[in-house]
């Protein structure tokens, strides 16, 4: 078996270009450890690759275009994706927004999708004392400007025009929930999870059922058609979880001499039972 790990552009790396380099190139070489050829490329490089040449594809690559390339592969049947590039753009917030919203079992925030061409639609609901994160629509982050805290319409209106000057097409408009903000890892879904605060210093430590957590985002995670993903919830002073975000490969910064070896576990299970013929050079 031969398997290609495709690198996260830097661009979508902002701050963690060597944290998501480092967890790709520690699952292959625990792949290799384990009997699987493994090599890892730069997404630039991606459009001159064969891609017949590979059985397993670990894509941490985010562009709308590649994704198209590796979907096309994908379709042919013959390769192993972890996760699918369906699952990946399914982490595009205009596609992730409704799968989640209609997700049984799992608790998301109220949040519209709107157009950035309209200055109308950077008007804020009229809700006394509630304030909003606005995000951009695609892809989940390549600068702080990209998710923004907004208290009124003209901070608002703000970030819409920055959004149209860098021709970002849509944006989304999410109530913030108060709590203390959790940060989580899951490979599966139901195979290994974890979580921990994003800032244990400032956190209110909140009580809340972690196994009530950890349900919920195998259940969003598996809507979204992901394998090896992360993301960020609330735990509410009520001690109830909302969900706000979830993304494919996440960098696994503190945990990730663990992750690496669960990920790999996985994609050798993976490898097993998809039962798929090695490629004949």
């Amino acid at each position: 078996m031969r398997c290609l790990g495709i690198l996260r552009e830097l661009l979508h790396s902002p701050k963690r270009e060597s944290d998501d380099a480092l967890i790709l190139k520690g699952v292959l070489r625990e792949l290799s450890s384990g009997g699987v050829e493994s090599s890892c490329s730069a997404p630039e490089n991606l459009e001159s690759l064969s891609l017949e040449d590979w059985d397993v594809f670990l894509p941490m690559c985010e562009s709308y275009s590649r994704l198209l390339k590796l979907k096309e592969r994908e379709e042919c049947g013959r390769s192993l994706f972890i996760n699918s590039p369906r699952a990946v753009l399914n982490c595009y917030r205009i596609h992730m927004i409704p799968i989640l919203t209609a997700c049984p079992g799992v608790t998301f925030p109220q949040t519209v999708i709107r157009d950035v061409r309209y200055p109308s639609r950077a008007h804020l609901p009229k809700e006394k004392g509630v304030s909003y994160w606005v995000k951009r629509g695609d892809v989940h982050n390549t600068c702080e400007r990209d998710v923004v805290f907004v208290s009124n319409n003209a901070e608002c209106e703000a970030v819409r025009q920055d959004f149209l000057r860098r021709s970002i097409q849509k944006f989304i408009l999410q109530r913030h929930v108060p709590g203390d903000l959790i940060k989580f890892y899951g490979v599966g879904p139901g195979k290994w999870f974890t979580w921990f605060y994003h800032n244990p210093q400032t956190a209110e430590e909140y009580p809340f059922d972690p196994s009530v957590l950890d349900h919920m985002t195998q259940k969003a995670a598996k809507a979204l058609g992901l394998e090896v993903y992360g993301g960020d919830a609330i735990a509410t002073e009520k001690g109830s979880i909302v969900l706000i975000d979830v993304n494919s490969w996440p960098s696994f910064a503190k945990v990730r001499l663990e992750a690496q070896k669960r990920i790999a576990e996985h994609i050798l299970d993976r490898i097993v039972s998809s039962d798929k013929p090695a490629v004949v050079s």
